[in-house]
């Protein structure tokens, strides 16, 4: 499965929910109310909820941890009955 990389806003925006998170520990209906407030809109140009907020979070985890064991993992070469008549 392919993977397309972060957009740039997509960084971005995932840098700053951190910021927000983790530097002023800020919960994350207050997250979404902050960006909200800055009129930043979602990829589909809504608003954001805690519940965005939430799967925003989650889905780069998920995705972080997916790259980091299955897409960089050393497969074995195995060709078993290969014939080419």
């Amino acid at each position: 499965m392919y993977l397309r990389p972060y957009s740039e806003r997509q960084v971005k925006l995932h840098r700053i929910i951190i910021k927000l998170k983790e530097k002023r520990h800020l919960s994350l209906k207050s997250i979404a109310d902050k960006l909200n407030a800055l009129g930043i809109k979602t990829h589909r140009g809504n608003t954001f909820s805690s519940g965005s907020i939430h799967s925003i979070l989650k889905r780069k985890k998920e995705r972080d941890k997916w790259i980091e064991e299955v897409r960089n993992k050393e497969f074995p070469i195995k060709i078993i009955n290969f014939n080419l008549s």
